[in-house]
């Protein structure tokens, strides 16, 4: 072997190592909802999990999460139902488009005794191996510390340390709003039919959706108080409604 061929294979190892050590960029896909209770009711916690967990994952800083808009806009591409999204063939084509080294996805159920369950999947974008599954199931008043438990072990899994820091901020207290997370969830949804609408061109349609969601994202705001993603939301959708009236 000749010294230019070793000095590439080396630089090559290098790089890989580097990029090992980096963070893990994960992509979180829409969530089935297999409820038994209220299933209708709580179809846009599909998309609204997602967004909340992407939210509580991204305070662990050796994870970059991708935007759910941008997963959104690849799975509507796609063309792609629940099925098709967890298909071994789907996440590694969806894993290239999006540069994700993994993705996540699972499902939902609320059950009597108002109880929820949570499961999640890990999957390896290279291979379409499921590294591991987790669920986390609870009180519906439970709710964030669950998506913060499931947090924790997808950081577990990906060998990712929390600091002292990150532990404080994925540790909220039971609130019993559960109603209210399905609001910010409903404004999630209204969301993305208002992009759509105004990709379409209906400019004046997609400013009334966006309003919409705004008052959705108002109503989770006022009755969290603490939960400052609804608040964030509740400013955005203001600005895109008013964008679009000029």
């Amino acid at each position: 072997m000749n010294y230019r061929m070793l000095l590439v294979l080396s630089l090559g190892c290098v790089l890989a190592v580097a990029q090992e050590k980096g963070p893990q960029t994960i992509a979180i896909l829409p969530f089935e909802n297999n409820s038994i209770v209220d299933k209708e009711k709580l179809d846009p916690l599909r998309k609204g999990l997602a967004d909340m967990l992407t939210t509580e994952m991204s305070k662990v800083k050796a994870l970059k999460v991708l935007e759910r808009s941008k997963i959104q806009v690849v799975v509507e591409e796609l063309n792609l139902g629940e099925t098709e999204l967890v298909d071994k063939n789907t996440t590694q084509k969806m894993g290239k488009l999006l540069g994700a080294r993994v993705l996540l996805f699972g499902g939902f159920t609320n059950l009597f005794d108002d109880k929820l369950r949570i499961d999640i999947r890990i999957v390896r974008t290279e291979t379409g191996e499921v590294l591991k599954a987790e669920e986390e199931t609870g009180e519906l008043k439970q709710f964030l510390p669950m998506l913060q438990a499931l947090v924790k072990k997808v950081a577990s899994e990906l060998d990712v340390a929390l600091t002292a820091d990150e532990e404080n901020t994925l540790a909220a207290s039971d609130d019993n709003k559960f109603n209210s997370y399905v609001l910010y969830a409903q404004g999630v949804d209204l969301e993305d039919n208002a992009i759509r609408t105004e990709r379409a061109g209906k400019k004046a349609e997609a400013a009334a959706m966006f309003e919409n969601a705004r008052t959705a994202f108002k109503k989770s705001w006022e009755e969290l108080q603490t939960y400052e993603p609804a608040k964030r939301k509740m400013d955005e959708m203001a600005a895109k409604a008013a964008r679009l009236k000029k």
